[in-house]
């Protein structure tokens, strides 16, 4: 699939300046590490609103304390070992 994309003058600024630091071949290759970026954190999401649905479904063994302290570190930290792991 190849599109055009209309860019904003900041966000193409921005990519101008990261091909001319040498950091990436061209204009792909930013967008292209920008999308394994979004594609890494959407994956991240993914997976621990996972943890917290089984938590909060009673698949794993967690109180309301816990799954409170779940949603409010951001799912990053946690008291259940299986739960930290996950995050």
């Amino acid at each position: 699939m190849s599109e055009h994309l209309d860019l904003s003058a900041e966000h193409s600024g921005l990519i101008d300046r990261f091909v001319a630091s040498g950091r990436f071949e061209g204009p792909q290759a930013v967008i292209g590490a920008a999308l394994a970026l979004l594609e890494g954190r959407e994956r991240e999401r993914a997976e621990k609103l996972s943890v917290l649905h089984d938590a909060i479904s009673g698949e794993m063994e967690a109180t309301f304390r816990e799954i409170e302290q779940l949603i409010s570190s951001g799912l990053a930290t946690f008291q259940a070992p299986l739960l930290r792991e996950a995050c």
